[in-house]
């Protein structure tokens, strides 16, 4: 045997010899994945890596003996298996780096979410803060009126410390609400079908007038849910509603990926500068002695909508009323 082929017998046994170093740190790798998708992968990685070292010392040996038409066929055979080490290699960095991207994207909603409960608890704490403290200061007034024995205010006190729980109450039962959005358990929803259940609350108001435009559509989702977001909806514009009559009309448009589901109103309307804030939580435009509002039906309303992957937004000009609308999928990504 030449110079030339100890040469060549003797890079094939390097190679040989780094495919096998490589084998142990794929090994190392595979012990460390969380995800059994990628564990395969690598798996298969490393049995290839295992034939490739069985190739190098076939040739290698090949070499050593001479047989030409043999190292020939070995060639092809390691050259195929390379394309395939290769194919592997791109499909496993490809799955990794999409991995990685959602773990990302994981941990960035984490971050957002905490941001928002972060916000939620200081807003709550405020807001539940409010109505205690008028609670103490009516009792202060209640003691000290008993004390002086004048009792014509104590009768004013209590009834004002009796909604002051009341309100108190409903800013609890408002925040378990918005809490306990979670899961939604998908089913059809006709909501022609669920408009008019609501609609028949106001059935016996005069000065409600209901109307739904044309026909509504039938779309997945969870139907409480849904019914919720109508009920807040319309129950907001009739309790608003500073008109003789308050008039409402739902109707929607077919887009080609969407619904736009529109509940209009003729009351005062909104003015633009607060279309975003009205969505957020424990905010309400009017004075909370003039309205019983906790401030979050909105928010619960914008809640429920973007989990079944929708948004909602106000078209007001803060005089000629308000139009809701909302952009439902046709198919939700679950």
């Amino acid at each position: 045997m030449d110079l030339s082929n100890y040469i060549i017998t003797a890079l094939i046994l390097l190679g040989a010899f780094i495919l096998l170093m490589s084998a142990s740190y794929t090994k190392k790798i595979f012990n460390i994945l969380p995800d059994n998708k990628l564990k395969a992968n690598w798996q298969k990685l490393r049995v290839l890596m295992l034939l490739f070292l069985v190739g190098y010392l076939a040739v290698a040996t090949v070499v050593i003996l001479g047989q030409v038409q043999l190292l020939a066929f070995l060639s092809g055979v390691i050259f195929f298996m390379g394309s395939l080490f290769v194919f592997i290699v791109v499909r496993t960095g490809l799955d990794s780096f999409t991995k990685l991207k959602e773990l990302n994207q994981n941990l960035d909603d984490t971050e957002l979410k905490n941001k928002e409960l972060e916000e939620f608890a200081y807003i709550t704490s405020h807001d539940l803060k409010t109505p205690l403290r008028g609670i103490s200061s009516l009792a202060s007034f209640i003691k000290e009126d008993l004390e002086a024995g004048e009792t014509e205010e104590v009768h004013v006190h209590i009834n004002t410390m009796q909604e002051r729980v009341k309100r108190l109450e409903n800013l609890i039962n408002g925040i378990l609400n918005y809490s306990k959005i979670g899961k939604i358990n998908l089913e059809s929803i006709d909501l022609q079908e669920i408009t008019q259940e609501e609609f028949n609350n106001y059935r016996d108001t005069v000065n409600v007038k209901l109307t739904i435009k044309d026909t509504l559509p039938v779309v997945e989702g969870d139907r409480i849910q849904v019914s919720q977001v109508l009920s807040n909806l319309i129950s907001n514009a009739v309790k608003y509603n500073d008109k003789e009559v308050c008039e409402i009309v739902v109707s929607s448009i077919e887009k080609s990926t969407f619904y736009e589901l529109i509940i209009k109103d003729n009351g005062p309307g909104i003015l633009p500068k607060y279309h975003r804030k009205i969505f957020d939580v424990f905010q309400t435009l009017s004075e909370k002695d003039t309205y019983e509002s906790t401030g979050i039906g909105l928010s619960i309303v914008k809640k429920i909508i973007e989990k079944h992957e929708g948004t909602i937004r106000v078209e007001s000009d803060g005089k000629l009323g308000s139009k809701f609308i909302i952009s439902y999928p046709k198919k939700l990504n679950r």
